[in-house]
């Protein structure tokens, strides 16, 4: 999750009629089949790029709180701090970088079902096939939504880091860090902004996993597709 936010989307579906099925079958191990399971590692790629951003940003705030902690070394207590915000910075760049790939895998994955569905020739079995690409495309509107989510929060918190930053680069004093903790307290406040974003988004895509194999996720009892 960069300056620019990131973004992401992801879509579901299960085995059924349809050659080419999220939850492991067998029967077509062609074109079809290879880009389903492209999108799935890429689901699984995305969450393990989120839950790295979420420990940054814990110790992204952890570097800044101790800044206002007294520390023996102020000068060492700022690198540490400008590390972490660079370190931040590039996490999400991670973030982002594998939620577009996430999002072009599916978008490859629905465009390869609806090719498939104008094959089939039952009405029976488009009218159910036509049901689950409605399903398919409420899942990547809802993650749709989380990315921009994620992204309205994330874009804030970056900047307010930065500005710490550059105001303690000018005065890296204890009078200094006194007078920037309004400062803190608000990039605090849009951390735990942004923490609570990014659990959302995993919580999601947990959702969609479980939905994928048939187990529940906290308090959800998954439901097949």
């Amino acid at each position: 999750m960069a300056d620019k936010g990131l973004r992401g989307q992801v879509i579901l579906a299960t085995c059924g009629v349809l050659a080419f099925l999220l939850t492991g079958c067998k029967t077509n191990e062609g074109r079809q089949a290879k880009v389903a399971r492209k999108a799935v590692t890429s689901l699984e790629d995305t969450r393990t790029e989120l839950a790295r951003a979420d420990q940054e940003v814990d110790q992204a705030l952890a570097a800044m709180n101790q800044l206002t902690s007294e520390p023996r070394d102020l000068k060492q207590a700022y690198r540490a701090f400008s590390t972490e915000v660079s370190d931040t910075t590039k996490q999400s760049e991670k973030a982002r970088d594998r939620a577009e790939e996430m999002r072009e895998k599916w978008r490859d994955y629905i465009a390869s079902w609806e090719q498939e569905m104008d094959r089939i020739a039952s009405p029976e079995l488009r009218a159910g096939a036509a049901e689950r690409r409605q399903t398919v495309r409420e899942n990547f509107n809802t993650l749709r939504d989380r990315a921009r989510d994620l992204q309205e929060a994330y874009e804030p918190f970056i900047a307010q880091l930065r500005d710490i930053q550059r105001s303690l680069s000018l005065d890296l004093t204890p009078a200094g860090v006194t007078a920037a903790r309004p400062a803190f307290e608000v990039a605090q406040q849009r951390g735990e902004e942004l923490k609570q974003r990014i659990d959302a988004f995993i919580t999601e895509l947990d959702t969609v996993t479980a939905r994928r194999t048939g187990q529940p996720t906290g308090t959800e009892r998954a439901t097949e597709y």
